[in-house]
């Protein structure tokens, strides 16, 4: 996939579960909202709106979910996440984020981890933003845990400047093998250059 592609990409899914999470307030059923509030307020040109609710899921657990957005004359931004623990020790959380600038700048971020009844647990975040001279930045990494003590990691980088210049490194960590990082820089003809 390409930077551009996992950008956009990024973007759509921090704005959609932002609204899932807006939304999933407001499709919890009588019965399993236990605690809900939310407003919204507007005035001097800008507007919040907030909700989040507490229930009982379907495997007997407790989620918590919350939205919250916002939007004024200089930019405007979302959030929204759920958390769900269960009765067999089982947890599941996913967040996103997306911030976007009046002069053209934004950030877009999610992240989800996984912990299982047997201890095994496994987690990614995803991060992409523009700066309003053209710049961009784009990160993504992952993490896993077995329930035998085992543990890996991965993350990778790309950071493009305004010139064209890019940046792209990957780093990944394997428990009793340690820390491995590779990196390399180009012009905006594609050419290597120096990364200092």
């Amino acid at each position: 996939m390409s930077i551009a592609s996992t950008v956009i990409a990024s973007t759509l899914r921090s704005a959609s579960l932002a609204a899932l999470c807006l939304v999933a307030l407001a499709a919890a059923s009588p019965a399993q909202a236990g605690v809900g509030h939310g407003f919204r307020a507007v005035g001097g040109g800008q507007r919040i709106g907030h909700g989040a609710a507490t229930f009982r899921n379907a495997q007997g657990g407790i989620t918590h979910t919350h939205g919250t957005r916002a939007a004024g004359p200089n930019g405007r931004g979302a959030h929204g996440a759920y958390t769900s623990v269960n009765p067999d020790g089982s947890a599941q959380h996913q967040g996103a984020t997306h911030i976007a600038g009046a002069r053209g700048g934004n950030f877009n971020g999610s992240n989800s981890a996984t912990r299982n009844a047997d201890g095994s647990a496994n987690g990614s975040y995803q991060r992409s933003g523009n700066n309003a001279a053209g710049g961009s930045y784009s990160s993504s990494g992952s993490y896993a845990r077995g329930a035998d003590g085992s543990a890996s990691g991965a993350r990778a980088t790309t950071i493009t400047g305004a010139n064209g210049n890019t940046y792209q490194g990957q780093t990944t960590y394997t428990k009793g093998q340690g820390v491995t990082h590779t990196g390399s820089c180009h012009d905006a003809q594609g050419n290597a250059i120096s990364c200092r």
